[in-house]
């Protein structure tokens, strides 16, 4: 209806001419475009596109129809006046256009392309109806843009993209107004709609935000909404210092790093597609790594392409090559855990290759990575933690020389800006270490980062050292040897120095084994590179040893009054601290890390403690006299029990040191005496002596019955005093008696021993029991046995009994041959043996309650001569009454 009306209307207007030339053709649809006319009723809908005057072959003629009053016009004409092909765009002078393509006034119009007087096309065709030519797989658009479909510089299409689109992608092509060939391949409508495009150049997407070439090339991107590490990221801003100028004499988009920045789709004779070769490319943006070009790493000259990619990379940060298993497998033997250590690895791994020269790898004992680092740095700390990155920029060193190392900074700034504490050792002895060939402090003379020859990144190679001890310890001692750098501080000493690889008693101090690093801080400047200092207190020492401090002992030589020491002596002890008056760590004299010489001696503690408790020494004053009590006697099974018992140490030989379950002793000095404090601090003993004498019973168990009897001088005679002055309440029951040292005879006899017999046992007792003695209300006035042709006999024999010992002169205890002294009827420390299980009740007048060894006489030495009268002279002994002119044995 609405073509008939205006072809009737359009009939009454026309010519003469015109009239007879439609009555010959009788095509009457040609009046609608070959008329210069303006519909009235057209003015007035809001549908239209144009309110222009039309002219023959304008696109307003077109727009007549396809103005968007009808449905099918709004589809094709979608990005109509916007993002359609252009018209009214004059021709450049070196675009040739086709034949058959005709341009009005040089520009390029509807006609252009559409004609319909063609023979092309039909309303089944609808694709390329009215079309010049048929648009047959985008036939017509390269007919114009026959450069922009050359193989090599354009991007692919047809033939070169068979079989390359999945179904999935071509589904979004055709819902975007894209269109592909009947076998799916790549035309030129595939991302251009003449009439139909959504942005610039008639595209069905936009290319400034890289949608358009994120349709197909999903794989290739790496955006927010897309995130895929092995592509380079879009959507980013530029990098600061980037030459965006280039990009844009290029017309490569510049807002933001996309697609079309690095890549054109036309004309661009660069593999790939670049803007500007790949070897020049990338340093555009990455300005601060085009150094790598003058590296070693421009391996082969392919710069950045050496190592990265920007899509489908092999691995993180855009990576190129293929890490091969060995890689992986020399990753785990050196430990490495850094975020990027693979990367470097797929090329550092032991025997590798790259173009035929082999790389070097950095040796199985290297630099640690994967740990966090504690303090802030200012170096690269992938996922905050140590990689081969922090220390090494890939891409160029800190000093620009094309054969570095590629360093972030110069090597002992580079060191010391994690390990600060360890820069004191510039000022210290190790700071000096080899200086002709290193720098002062610097680490490298004694450390390799990578391919060390020692434990602790050791630059230096040491022998086989005890499985006990740390590594560390080879570390110095392949210095600290005879042949060593440090020749002048080594090892002499025949004896052991302080023990390593033992178990650290402390955590104030470094490492679970003992080493010399728990004690030594190789990197500082303080004295003896010692970690705490022993100046004055040995504090250092007592770290471990926390129960041997001397302090208000005697041995703390320095506060001693009673010790002389020489100005250079006490310097010297004042230097090194307390303990170095007996002990040193390094070269000892002798066992137990003596410092002294040894003095003579049958055992260690003779040797140890003689070598200052003598005439001339240090501790004069304290010498132990000439009757002292016994050491050197070993320990056999008769009192084994009561050593261990009395829980006193008995002292192993051959380290000097408390003898362990099972190991061989003997009695010491070491067994009464802790000479750094004890029980009792002044004595330096094991245990106190105070009251009952514990020291002295916990071995002497026999003899502690002493204790409440009328031999316990403390309830006998209170205040009583011994030889030394000494109150007997104060130094134990046992002191009333005896003395460990500085005796005034055998037996530790605390008095001078009375010549009153020549026998010197009885002599013993008859020193108190006579007038003048200290038990002078019970004085022995007869107390010796007749010798003159008598030889006494102590046999053991069936049938006798009790325990009746004889004595030569001078008190050695014998079984024939000797004398019959006090002690053969009495033991003085036991009130009466046979009841020594019962309370003790003293009988006054009771002879039998004296100490007394046995009950009575049988199968005693006196019934061997005396018959039963052995019974009245034993009972009547000490009195005058059993004497007379005529001995009795006669």
């Amino acid at each position: 209806m609405r073509k008939s009306l205006v072809v009737l209307l359009t009939i009454l207007a026309v010519t003469n001419t015109a009239e007879a030339k439609l009555k010959k053709s009788m095509k009457k649809e040609c009046l609608i475009c070959h008329e210069n006319w303006l519909l009235e009723a057209k003015l007035k809908s809001p549908k239209l596109l144009t309110r222009q005057s039309l002219t023959a072959t304008d696109k307003l003629m077109c727009l007549s129809c396809h103005d968007g009053s009808m449905a099918d016009d709004r589809l094709t004409f979608l990005g109509f006046n916007h993002f359609s092909h252009p018209v009214d765009k004059e021709v450049p002078e070196d675009f040739k256009i086709p034949k058959g393509f005709p341009l009005k006034k040089g520009k390029l119009y509807c006609g252009t392309c559409h004609t319909p007087h063609t023979e092309t096309g039909s309303e089944k065709k609808l694709d390329y109806t009215f079309m010049r030519k048929p648009n047959v797989n985008s036939a017509l658009c390269i007919a114009c843009h026959k450069e922009n479909s050359e193989h090599g510089i354009n991007h692919p299409i047809l033939e070169d993209t068979n079989n390359k689109i999945k179904l999935e992608v071509a589904e979004k092509v055709k819902n975007l107004g894209g269109k592909l060939t009947k076998e799916n391949e790549v035309t030129c409508e595939s991302c251009h709609s003449a009439h139909k495009g959504k942005a610039e150049k008639a595209l069905i997407e936009r290319i400034d935000n890289s949608n358009l070439c994120s349709v197909c090339h999903m794989e290739n991107v790496n955006s927010k909404e897309h995130p895929n590490f092995r592509n380079h990221p879009i959507h980013k801003k530029f990098p600061k210092g980037a030459d965006v100028a280039l990009f844009k004499e290029k017309k490569a988009i510049t807002k933001s790093v996309e697609c079309m920045t690095c890549h054109k789709v036309h004309r661009e004779e660069n593999k790939h597609l670049v803007v500007i070769p790949e070897k020049e490319l990338c340093i555009l943006c990455h300005t601060d790594q085009k150094w790598v070009n003058k590296t070693k790493h421009n391996i082969a000259g392919n710069s950045c392409k050496s190592c990265h990619t920007p899509h489908k990379a092999k691995g993180k940060n855009l990576w190129s090559r293929t890490i091969p298993e060995e890689a992986y497998d020399y990753a785990s033997i050196i430990e490495a855990g850094g975020r990027d250590d693979i990367l470097c690895l797929s090329c550092h791994y032991p025997q590798s290759t790259v173009n035929g020269k082999e790389v070097p790898d950095v040796g199985t004992l290297t630099h640690s990575t994967g740990k966090g680092v504690k303090e802030k740095v200012h170096l690269p700390l992938p996922d905050g933690k140590l990689s081969c990155t922090t220390c090494h920029d890939p891409h160029h060193s800190f000093d620009k020389k094309p054969k570095g190392k590629f360093l972030r900074k110069e090597k002992l700034e580079l060191c010391y800006t994690c390990h600060k504490e360890e820069a004191e050792v510039k000022e210290g002895p190790h700071g000096e270490i080899d200086k002709k060939k290193w720098k002062k402090g610097d680490c490298g003379a004694c450390h390799n980062v990578h391919k060390a020859k020692g434990g602790y990144l050791s630059r230096v190679v040491y022998g086989e050292i005890s499985p006990m001890e740390p590594p560390v310890d080879g570390f110095c001692l392949a210095c600290h040897d005879p042949e060593g750098m440090a020749k002048h501080k080594v090892k002499q000493s025949v004896f052991n120095e302080h023990p390593v690889g033992v178990d650290n008693p402390t955590n104030k101090l470094p490492g679970k084994k003992i080493s010399c690093a728990t004690c030594h801080d190789p990197h500082t400047h303080k004295e003896e590179l010692l970690r705490i200092p022993v100046r004055n207190d040995s504090k250092l020492c007592l770290t471990c040893h926390t129960d041997q401090s001397l302090d208000g002992t005697p041995h703390d030589v320095l506060n001693n009054p009673n010790v002389n020491l020489s100005k250079e002596e006490k310097e010297k002890l004042t230097k090194n601290g307390k303990c170095s008056a007996c002990h040193t760590p390094h070269n000892p004299e002798f066992k137990v890390l003596w410092a002294r010489k040894p003095s003579r001696g049958k055992t260690i503690g003779e040797k140890l403690c003689f070598s200052c408790h003598a005439k001339g020494k240090m501790a004069e004053k304290a010498l132990i006299g000439e009757h002292s009590h016994p050491i050197g006697k070993e320990v056999t099974e008769k009192n084994i029990k009561m050593i261990e018992n009395s829980k006193l140490p008995i002292i192993n030989q051959m380290t000097g040191h408390p003898a362990k379950k099972g190991e061989i002793g003997v009695f010491d000095c070491g067994t009464c005496h802790e000479p750094h404090n004890g029980a009792d601090r002044k004595r330096l003993i094991r245990y106190v002596v105070e009251g009952d004498s514990p020291l002295c019973t916990s071995c002497h168990t026999q003899q502690s019955k002493v204790i409440g009897t009328d031999h316990d001088m403390r309830v006998v005679k209170k205040n009583f005093k011994n030889s030394l002055g000494k109150e007997v309440l104060k130094d134990g029951v046992c002191s009333a008696c005896h003395v460990p040292h500085r005796a005034e005879d055998d037996l530790l006899w605390a008095f001078k021993v009375k010549e009153i017999t020549d026998n010197r046992m009885s002599n013993y007792c008859l020193t108190c029991h006579s007038k003048e003695g200290t038990a002078k209300e019970k004085v022995v006035t007869e107390y010796y046995h007749p010798k003159k042709d008598v030889i006494v006999k102590n046999l053991d024999r069936p049938g006798r009994a009790g325990d009746w010992p004889i004595f030569t002169q001078n008190g050695k205890r014998v079984s024939i041959g000797g004398e019959i002294a006090c002690e053969t009827c009495h033991e003085p420390h036991i009130w009466s043996k046979w009841q020594e299980k019962a309370p003790r009740k003293p009988v006054e007048g009771n002879a039998l309650n004296s100490f007394l060894r046995n009950r009575d006489l049988k199968g005693s030495i006196c019934v061997d001569c005396h018959g039963l009268d052995a019974l009245y002279r034993y009972k009547l002994f000490h009195t005058e009454k059993v004497h007379s002119e005529k001995p009795s044995y006669k």
